[in-house]
């Protein structure tokens, strides 16, 4: 196991800055997700710590050694590629073993390893069989495996789930997960996809145009984003973002007028000028049908998603400003219809004019 930290690390292609001056500190054994939507500079961060990117500036260190110009080689790091890249005339186990041959290391010590890896993963059954005779999911395992079987100390992954179906992928994901906790061992993992940044990480680096928007745990981006962008991006459904302007507020309160409808008040504890205006976030969790007599706001309902456990409503609220509305059970709901919905005020996020999430 290893650190990793990346001290004030750059990129430039030309004369294009595509990682602007990341700093970041992952501790040994922790299970760490890079996530962000396509060219944000995910990839290329991952690879420059893999040290297929050269770095411009900055440092990087591994295990509390500098890395920034070393070898690839001797980083003590291991990769998986979103392609699986086996060897179609291999077997599984010559696939698994090859970088070791590659290395001379003895033939024991390549198949102590390999059955080692294999044992792990499962893959005991197919040791002979060679990739066109595997599933997707197995042909991943595989790709996993020869990064096993070297010992490193850092595991990187780059999107390696992205090229299975909906339901081996979550499958995949608890296997990561499994794996972590017995290996113990630092895994930097890209993605694009927050359920899987949300399921498997000890904790999240969200990018955006190369820089860092917020780190934290899942939990804690998710309750706590730092802004408009970490607020939209983690969660799913995606949370729901209206105008409103500070009509009032107090010690411990704030009062908003929101779509025209009544005042809506929210716990506070930082003072907004009257007259401001803020961005209202609320989670599609947190609407409920209002009950009669309480503030609430007109819905024009555009789709409803009847899904048993739940139900999903689509539509529009005040100035065509989009909705959307997860409601617990069954309820009977026709498109084209308005109903009347409240928020929970206890887990509204305000956000100020720059965006930035203010304290609540």
């Amino acid at each position: 196991m290893a650190d990793v930290s990346l001290n004030e690390i750059r990129k430039t292609f030309g004369a294009v800055e595509v990682i602007k001056g990341v700093d970041l500190d992952i501790k040994s054994g922790e299970f760490i997700v890079f996530v962000g939507p396509s060219g944000c500079g995910k990839s290329t961060l991952l690879r420059m710590i893999a040290g297929l990117e050269d770095i411009t500036a900055g440092s990087l260190a591994i295990g509390g050694k500098d890395m920034t110009d070393e070898d690839p080689a001797k980083r003590g790091i291991a990769m998986v590629f979103q392609t699986y890249a086996l060897y179609p005339h291999m077997t599984v186990r010559e696939n698994m073993g090859f970088a070791l041959r590659f290395a001379g290391m003895n033939k024991k010590e390549i198949e102590t390893r390999v059955m080692e890896a294999a044992r792990m993963l499962e893959l005991e059954p197919y040791l002979d069989r060679k990739p066109k005779a595997l599933s997707g999911g197995q042909r991943q395992r595989v790709a996993i495996g020869r990064a096993i079987v070297r010992h490193p100390d850092v595991f990187l992954f780059d999107e390696p789930l992205s090229n299975l179906d909906a339901e081996l992928r979550v499958h995949m994901r608890a296997e990561l997960s499994a794996l972590h906790d017995r290996l113990k061992t630092t895994m930097i993992y890209v993605t694009h996809d927050q359920v899987e940044a949300m399921t498997l990480a000890d904790r999240i680096v969200v990018l955006r145009g190369g820089k860092v928007e917020q780190i934290g745990t899942p939990l804690e981006l998710f309750n706590t984003p730092a802004n408009l962008f970490v607020a939209g991006f983690i969660g799913s459904p995606a949370m729901n973002f209206l105008p409103a302007t500070v009509t009032d507020y107090d010690n411990d309160s704030l009062k908003l007028s929101l779509l025209g409808s009544e005042a809506m008040e929210v716990p506070f504890e930082a003072a907004r000028p009257d007259g401001a205006t803020v961005t209202v976030g609320v989670r599609p969790q947190h609407i409920r049908l209002a009950e009669a007599n309480e503030p609430a706001i007109d819905m024009a309902i555009s789709l409803v998603e009847a899904l048993g456990t739940e139900t999903v409503v689509y539509g529009e609220a005040g100035n065509g400003e989009r909705l959307m509305a997860v409601l617990g059970g069954q309820h009977q709901l026709k498109t084209g219809t308005t109903i009347r919905v409240a928020f929970d005020t206890t887990a509204v996020h305000i956000f100020d004019e720059a965006g930035k999430r203010i304290s609540r």
